[in-house]
């Protein structure tokens, strides 16, 4: 290959570094835009926290229950740009042959006492005028449909418009997309240093070649890539591993994601319908573990989980378990902002529990921001 052949191929519009839900989601949605994309992933696409999720997908999150404080909010906003995507991207998918990945069955939030049973009735009360419906479960019709589930739970609500995703699955077929419309994708290469960057361009050195590109993207989840930079104190990334367990049982075919609504303060976690009648238990959270080791610790979490929900959970086939380390930041929402006063270098991470929740909106929003139709939501996320 000659120089400038080499050059051309090496240059694009938008680089990407981080192949998790978020990096993917933005090349998704910038190469529906026709920018040309280039994604660097230093090990393989949803390796990471993304192939560890639950991968609820959710109009709202049902942990704020005073939901009319929170309706202008920016995170509110984004998590419905994100819901509306997900609403459309089997359409989407489906013109490129691609299965859609998302399954919009619905979810039954159980109660175990009186006084969960009366939470999820304000919230139902309080989504009915977003119309956002549900129907009451009672505890006898628990019995009859699902009746492998626990005899202490009192009931539930099941929330319609709920779905779910398979965190690999989804990404796996947005990276058959993305490719499909002209998006490169670098596996197994890390991302080296920047070498040159200025408002016109920005030059990056990776394992295996420099990268030029107008545009250059750092969605790298916990993994503090920009620590050896000048960046702000309010963008340092923790790690709260998770650990998840999947089981399977001949007895039990689960037909949606169950859980529980606490007081927000509380969390539980998640029994979520996979391929093949496997179930996904999940995730337990370890602020501060940075690696992928599994400890009993978690595996405890996930077994009382299990031992909550499920009458016979002693008889559950074990199948496997995984790891994933969420980002969390320090201010409590995800970061989507600029870096170093430069409109062409930007960072996003913090996205935390609901990552693959918020990665079509959060792609949406920076797709906006590059081809300049609307900057608003992406400067309310901003420090800069």
């Amino acid at each position: 290959m000659n120089n400038n052949s080499e050059n051309k191929a090496n240059n694009f519009d938008v680089t990407i570094i981080g192949g998790g839900a978020i990096g993917v989601s933005i090349a998704y949605k910038l190469s529906k835009s026709k920018f040309r994309c280039v994604v660097v992933e230093k090990n393989t696409i949803g390796s990471g926290a993304t192939q560890a999720a639950a991968g609820v997908i959710s109009p709202l999150f049902y942990g704020d229950i005073n939901l009319a404080d929170n309706l202008n909010t920016p995170i509110y906003k984004l998590r419905k740009l994100s819901f509306d995507s997900f609403l459309t991207l089997g359409e989407e998918l489906a013109e490129m042959g691609i299965r859609s990945p998302y399954q919009k069955t619905g979810i039954l939030r159980v109660a175990f006492n009186e006084d969960e049973l009366k939470i999820l009735d304000n919230l139902s009360d309080s989504l009915s005028n977003l119309n956002i419906s549900s129907k009451n479960i009672d505890k006898n019709e628990i019995n009859n449909e699902l009746s492998f589930l626990s005899n202490e739970i009192k009931g539930g609500k099941y929330f319609y418009d709920d779905g779910y995703v398979d965190g690999l699955d989804y990404v796996n077929k947005l990276k058959i997309a993305i490719h499909k419309m002209g998006c490169e994708i670098f596996e197994n290469e890390s991302f080296i240093n920047i070498k040159e960057k200025n408002n016109d361009q920005v030059e990056i050195l990776t394992s295996n070649r420099m990268i030029k590109s107008k545009y250059i993207i750092f969605c790298t989840g916990s993994w503090n890539i920009l620590e050896d930079f000048d960046l702000p104190s309010d963008y340092k990334i923790n790690p709260v591993k998770g650990q998840y367990i999947l089981v399977s049982s001949n007895e039990i075919e689960l037909p949606y994601t169950i859980g529980e609504v606490g007081d927000g303060s509380n969390y539980s976690g998640y029994l979520v319908p996979r391929e093949n009648n496997i179930i996904y238990i999940g995730a337990s959270k370890h602020p501060g573990e940075n690696d992928n080791s599994v400890n009993l610790k978690g595996l405890n979490f996930c077994y009382q989980i299990a031992r909550k929900y499920i009458k016979n959970a002693d008889k559950l086939e074990f199948i496997s378990v995984g790891t994933g380390i969420r980002p969390q930041s320090k201010i409590g929402t995800p970061i989507i902002s600029n870096l170093y006063n430069y409109e062409n270098i930007l960072f996003i991470s913090g996205h935390y529990t609901q990552g693959i929740m918020l990665s079509l909106g959060t792609g949406e929003i920076v797709k906006n921001y590059i081809n300049k139709s609307d900057i608003n939501l992406f400067k309310s996320f901003s420090k800069n």
